[in-house]
């Protein structure tokens, strides 16, 4: 499976950076005298992720890296360039659709889109996901989510 590891190399690297930026943007967020600030949660979440990325490209140089021919997959590629665009436009449709909108056409996409074709268990765990999400952060955190603002 040696051709995955240069893959979860970058990708570990990849993570640990957008970790790192994450952590420096929550010191950025106010402060409070006492108690928990609104910044702690997403550098907790960023050394995790920072944490599981150091491990995932520790591992793929440990197991071995295969030599790299200079090829790119075109394919490949194309894929990734894609999901980021459609990862963005879900980032910046939310604040118009409302997160309880846009979030299972999002992970719906992203099933169909890496080849799940289970599309009633998809769709299913799209919704699942996100009321999951959804009781946690606005019931439990009590974090407003973004709301339907389209009109």
């Amino acid at each position: 499976m040696k051709e995955t590891r240069l893959a979860d190399l970058i990708t570990g690297i990849l993570l640990m950076l957008l970790s790192a930026f994450w952590f420096f943007q929550a010191n950025k967020m106010m402060k409070v005298e006492l108690g928990i600030g609104p910044g702690v949660y997403p550098k907790f979440a960023a050394g995790g992720l920072f944490f599981l990325g150091f491990v995932l490209a520790v591992l793929s140089v440990i197991k071995g890296l295969p030599k790299w021919e200079g090829k790119i997959d075109r394919k490949a590629a194309l894929r990734l360039i894609i999901f980021v665009a459609v990862t963005f436009v879900y980032v910046r449709s939310m604040r118009f659709l409302g997160f309880n909108l846009i979030t299972p056409l999002y992970l719906f996409f992203g099933s169909w889109f890496f080849g799940y074709r289970k599309y009633i268990i998809a769709a299913a765990a799209s919704i699942g996901i996100t009321v999951g999400i959804h009781i946690v952060f606005r019931m439990i955190f009590q974090v407003m989510l973004p709301q339907f603002r389209l009109f």
